[in-house]
C-alpha cells in the first residue's frame, strides 16, 4: 500500500471507510519510514527491530523465493518472543514471507511457529504472487505452483482461493482475540492486500471508483473494521494498541493497480522515498488522544522497541537495536511537531538496497550516495491503465540503472518531500558532515548477518499430493 492510497492520506477518489474512522480516533504519522522497499525484509526488520541487512535478509532478489532454503535466523529474536516471554499469548496470521523450508520439502523450518507464535492460523508462507491472478487478466496461464496456503505448518490449499481469503484470515484472527481476551496477547495480521495481484471478493468487486485496486482496499478496510468492532465488543479496546501500516510503498510499474504513493518520488523496490514512506495509523482508545497527526520521523523498526516498553520487558542486550520507543510520541510526551528543526542529535534513518547502503535520513535532510533510475515508459508499458506483464524498478541493486552520487544528492524533505529538487551541498557543509560521520560510524558498527534470500532450491518447492500439487483441505477450526 502506497502513502497516497488511503482517503485519509489524501487520495481524492478512494472511499473512505473503517481505517480512516481510525485515523480520527488515532493519531496519524505522517513519515512513517519502512525500513525496506521490498517485502521480506521490511517484514523481518519489523519483528526484530533491526535492519535487514544486520540479521541477513539480503541479497539474491532480496525476497525469499518460493523454493528458498534461507529463512529469518533463529538467533534473530522476534516481537513475539519476547513477549510470549513476558506471558503474553502470540498469534500469527496472514502473511509471513520470511521463509518455509530448509533441507527438505515439507519441513518448514522457518515457518512462524518457529519464531515465538504460539497461534498460527491460516498463512500465507510466500506471498500473494502475480501467478496467482485468476482472472488471468495480465497471464494468460497462471503458475498455480507458486500459489499455496497453509493453515499452522500445513499445507492445506494450492492454488489457494482468493474468494474467501481474507474472509478466513479475519475469522482466524478474531478466534484468536476471543480465546485470549482475558490475558495479554500480541497479534501479528499481515493481510494479504494490497499486494499483486489485485483481488477482492464478489461482494466487494465493482464498488470501488478505483477499479479492482480500490475493490481490494475496501476489502481490506471492512476486515481492518470487524477486527476493531471485536476489541470494542469485548470491552478489551482501552488496553489494545492496534498498529495498522503498510510494509513499502506502492508498486508503480503496475500502473492503476500498484497504488498511489501521492507526491513522492518512486514506489516498491526504490529508496526514494515514495519506496519507503508508508501509512502509520496507532489507534488505543482512552491512552492515545483522537485526531492527532504526529510529524515525527519514525521507522517500523520502532514497533519492537514499542512493545517491549509496554509490556515492561528488556529485549536481548547481545544485539544492536535501530528502531526506537514511541511511547513518549503516543501518550503525548514529545510534541506532534519536533521543537527544533534540526535538534542536537536528530533521527537518522539507514535506507538499504540489499546490502548497499543508498541513502541517509538525517532530521528534515535526506543524502542519497546511490539512486535508482525511474522507469519512464509508463505509457507504452500501461495500456489503458493497466500493465502486460509484472516488472519492477529492479532488484539489483548494482547494474547500470544505479547511479553513484558524489557528493550526495541532498534534499530538504520537509520542504520537497517529492524529492525534486537537489540542494547545493556546497552551501550545506555542515548538514553533509553529520550526515557522513553518522554513516561512518553506523558502517563501523555494522556487521552483516548471512545473506539468506540467495539461497533457493526447486527440491524444497512446497507440494501437496505429489506430484500435482494440488489439495484443498479445510482446517479443523474452519469447518
Amino acid at each position: 500500500m502506497g502513502w497516497g492510497d488511503l482517503c485519509s492520506y489524501g487520495h481524492p477518489t478512494q472511499e473512505c471507510g473503517e481505517i480512516d474512522k481510525m485515523v480520527a480516533e488515532g493519531m496519524r504519522f505522517t513519515q512513517w519510514y519502512s525500513a525496506d522497499s521490498l517485502c521480506s525484509p521490511s517484514r523481518a526488520a519489523l519483528l526484530t527491530g533491526r535492519l535487514p541487512i544486520r540479521v541477513g535478509v539480503w541479497g539474491g532478489e532480496r525476497v525469499f523465493a518460493n523454493d528458498g532454503s534461507g529463512g529469518l535466523p533463529k538467533n534473530e529474536t522476534t516481537i513475539a518472543e519476547v513477549l510470549k516471554d513476558a506471558g503474553y499469548a502470540t498469534g500469527m496470521v496472514g502473511k509471513w514471507h520470511l521463509g518455509i523450508n530448509e533441507f527438505l520439502p515439507g519441513d518448514g523450518r522457518h515457518l512462524p511457529h518457529h519464531h515465538g507464535f504460539d497461534f498460527v492460523g491460516t498463512n500465507l508462507p510466500f506471498t500473494n504472487h502475480w501467478a496467482c491472478d485468476e482472472s488471468k487478466v495480465h497471464l494468460a496461464h497462471p503458475n498455480p505452483i507458486k500459489c499455496f496456503l497453509y493453515w499452522n505448518a500445513t499445507l492445506v490449499q494450492q492454488p489457494f482461493r482468493h474468494d474467501n481469503l481474507t474472509a478466513s484470515f479475519l475469522q482466524d484472527s478474531v478466534a484468536f482475540i476471543h480465546s485470549n481476551k482475558d490475558t495479554p496477547f500480541f497479534l501479528y495480521l499481515s493481510f494479504a492486500h494490497m499486494h499483486t495481484d489485485m483481488f477482492s471478493a464478489p461482494r466487494f468487486r465493482e464498488t470501488s471508483r478505483r477499479g479492482r485496486y480500490g475493490d481490494g482496499l475496501r476489502e481490506l478496510d471492512w476486515a481492518v473494521g470487524e477486527v476493531l468492532k471485536t476489541l470494542v465488543s469485548l470491552q478489551i479496546q482501552h488496553r489494545t494498541l492496534v498498529i495498522f501500516l503498510s510494509d513499502h510503498g506502492g508498486h508503480l510499474e503496475i500502473c492503476t493497480e500498484g497504488g498511489s504513493n501521492g507526491i513522492l518520488k518512486g514506489g516498491k523496490a526504490s529508496t526514494w522515498d515514495g519506496g519507503l514512506r508508508v501509512p502509520g495509523i496507532a489507534w488505543w482508545p482512552g491512552v492515545v488522544a483522537p485526531g492527532q497527526v504526529s510529524q515525527h520521523l519514525v521507522s517500523s523498526m520502532d514497533v519492537f522497541q514499542t512493545a517491549a516498553e509496554l509490556a515492561g520487558v528488556t529485549p536481548p542486550k547481545d544485539r544492536i537495536y535501530d528502531g526506537k520507543s514511541l511511547v513518549p510520541i503516543l501518550l503525548e510526551k514529545a510534541p506532534a511537531v519536533p521543537t527544533s528543526k534540526l535538534p542536537p542529535s536528530p533521527r537518522t534513518l539507514f535506507h538499504y538496497c540489499s546490502d548497499r547502503l543508498m541513502a541517509v535520513r538525517y532530521g528534515e535532510y535526506k543524502a542519497h550516495f546511490y539512486s535508482m533510475e525511474l522507469p519512464t515508459n509508463y505509457t507504452e508499458h500501461c495500456p489503458s491503465g493497466v500493465p502486460k506483464v509484472e516488472y519492477y524498478t529492479s532488484f539489483d541493486c548494482y547494474g547500470p540503472h544505479i547511479t553513484h552520487h558524489e557528493p550526495p544528492l541532498l534534499y530538504n524533505i520537509d520542504r520537497d518531500p517529492g524529492e525534486l529538487y537537489p540542494l547545493p551541498v556546497g552551501q550545506y557543509d555542515e548538514v553533509i558532515a553529520n550526515i557522513l560521520a553518522a554513516k561512518l560510524q553506523h558502517q563501523a558498527s555494522l556487521v552483516p548477518g548471512k545473506a539468506q534470500c540467495k539461497e533457493t532450491s526447486t527440491t524444497l518447492q512446497p507440494c501437496c499430493n505429489p506430484p500435482f500439487c494440488y489439495c484443498n483441505y479445510k482446517p479443523a477450526s474452519h469447518r
